[in-house]
C-alpha cells in the first residue's frame, strides 16, 4: 500500500496519462512508482530522462536493471 495517494489515470494531466498508457502496454499495468510521480510532472519527466540514461550508457544490461530493481524492492519491503 502506498504512504502518498498517487494521480489517477483519469486524474492526471496529458503528459502523464501517456506514460501511463506506454506502462500499461509494456507492462500490464502502471506502476506504482509513475502514479506518485505523475502528482509532478517535471519529476516524473526527470526520472524517465535518468531511466533513459542509464539504458542508453549501456553499463547495465536491460534484463540486470529489471533484476535490480526487484532485489531493492525485496530489500524494502516493497512489492515489485
Amino acid at each position: 500500500m502506498l504512504r502518498i495517494q498517487g494521480i489517477s489515470k483519469e486524474e492526471a494531466p496529458e503528459e502523464v496519462r501517456k506514460v501511463f498508457e506506454e506502462q500499461e502496454k509494456q507492462y500490464g499495468s502502471i506502476l506504482n512508482t509513475a502514479v506518485v510521480y505523475g502528482l509532478r510532472p517535471t519529476i516524473q519527466q526527470g526520472v524517465q530522462a535518468l531511466q533513459a540514461g542509464i539504458l542508453a550508457s549501456g553499463l547495465i544490461e536491460r534484463d540486470l536493471r529489471h533484476l535490480l530493481c526487484m532485489k531493492a524492492a525485496s530489500i524494502n519491503g516493497c512489492p515489485y
